[in-house]
């Protein structure tokens, strides 16, 4: 199917930015095209996420369990400590044992000790992790062509690139911070 254009709305990009000011309640002019492209971001993933919920709620998991079965579905027959799982997914190291928990009582995963190091867990798929993985993907990947389709890849490229670069000046001003 080719790829179509969101069509842009016919009011300009004035009219966004209005849009944007009313759904975050911002009763002023935006201190700069910084604050509006930030507050235009966490608008957006704050829509994505609440989308996500939905989806994920009708299969009776959540975003987080899916991301997990997704990498050890891609890395089958390897398994991963704990920690890196969190890092990969970028959350809280403490957090993630709760997750894996309720994932390990549905049968999703198995946890076993690290033969190099006793103090370290392995996490890796199980079959039914698989199946599960196996119901959810399918429409996962239906959802995301419904969102995206009506985009251009040079656009979906072009927003690839900026967030791209995006992610590398944040690692650049973590490390700042960090040395500060």
């Amino acid at each position: 199917m080719p790829a179509t254009t969101i069509p842009a709305p016919d009011d300009g990009p004035g009219a966004a930015l209005e849009r944007l000011k009313a759904e975050v309640v911002l009763n002023r002019e935006f201190a700069g095209t910084y604050e509006a492209t930030f507050l235009a971001l966490a608008r957006t993933w704050q829509a994505l996420e609440s989308l996500g919920r939905q989806f994920f709620a009708a299969y009776d998991m959540t975003d987080v369990q899916f991301n997990v079965l997704m990498i050890l579905g891609d890395a089958y027959g390897q398994s991963f400590r704990q920690h890196q799982l969190a890092d990969i997914l970028v959350v809280n190291r403490a957090s993630i044992g709760g997750v894996l928990e309720r994932m390990e009582r549905r049968r999703w995963i198995d946890r076993v000790p690290d033969p190099e190091d006793r103090r370290a867990i392995r996490v890796r798929i199980s079959d039914a992790g698989l199946d599960k993985l196996q119901e959810v993907r399918g429409a996962y990947y239906l959802r995301l062509a419904e969102l995206f389709e009506p985009a251009d890849a040079a656009a979906q490229v072009a927003v690839i690139g900026w967030c791209d670069a995006l992610r590398r000046r944040i690692d650049q001003l973590s490390l700042s911070v960090r040395g500060s």
